[in-house]
């Protein structure tokens, strides 16, 4: 069943679960989200084709924005729009605010891997640590503090999360949307996403990883108005963030 978030004539934002692709392909279909707004549509009576504006991961939650129309898909797309994710990443993070600004390119010889690369194309994330494990703030001393940056949070998230175990909540900004782009920035540092069987070696359910796309903004565009959808940590991440120990 589908977790609709926002929806008008022009725009269908849907919370997508981790474990599905978001496009058909050869070998899955009918399984994808695609699939399950085309049935959707059929269901409403309505001859709408399918017009992504964003996309993610398979194993990656969260936020997916369909256009209902071609010309606003193509204006979502010129526009580009304020994406926000939180990630549960592993190691001690340089700062409890950075920018990562490293170019990304295909990783020679895979067809899906991709690897920082000064030849590859610009990537910028941005990232505040939201809250960090007990453990974490006993090996950085001079920065127990609380972090209190977390505008646009879900009020829900920060206070039903554990602090006995060694991750990092993160909330990413992307200045940039490559593919891989906030998995590879993070492994790049040293701290690759809970797990990450591609970019961390961190064994791990193959259908999840630490990353949730929780917020997204963006000018509509028929009531030129900011229009902001957000989507609380879900719980099997909350969970991870309670019960993970190596």
């Amino acid at each position: 069943m589908l977790d609709i978030r926002y929806e008008d004539e022009a725009l269908l934002i849907v919370n997508k679960p981790p474990g599905i692709l978001v496009h058909p392909t050869t070998k899955e279909d009918e399984t994808t989200l695609s699939a399950q707004i085309s049935r959707y549509y059929h269901r409403q009576g309505w001859q709408l084709n399918l017009h992504p504006v964003s996309r993610l991961d398979r194993q990656t939650s969260g936020l997916v924005v369909f256009a209902k129309l071609p010309e606003i898909q193509g204006q979502l797309i010129k526009q580009g729009m304020q994406k926000e994710y939180l990630a549960l990443v592993t190691g001690v993070l340089p700062a409890r605010h950075g920018i990562i600004d490293y170019p990304i390119a295909r990783k020679p010889g895979s067809i899906i891997e991709r690897e920082i690369n000064p030849e590859g194309k610009p990537c910028k994330t941005e990232y505040w640590v939201v809250s960090r494990s007990d453990r974490l703030k006993k090996k950085q001393p001079d920065a127990v503090a609380p972090y209190m940056d977390v505008v646009g949070l879900p009020a829900d998230t920060v206070s039903s999360l554990s602090r006995q175990t060694p991750l990092s909540l993160v909330r990413c900004r992307l200045y940039t949307g490559r593919t891989h782009q906030i998995r590879v920035h993070f492994a790049s540092i040293g701290c690759p996403l809970w797990h990450d069987n591609l970019y961390g070696n961190i064994p791990g359910p193959p259908q999840r990883h630490g990353l949730h796309a929780y917020r997204i903004a963006f000018v509509h565009p028929w009531t030129h108005t900011i229009l902001e959808v957000a989507s609380a940590l879900p719980e099997d991440l909350n969970r991870a963030w309670q019960n993970a120990s190596w």
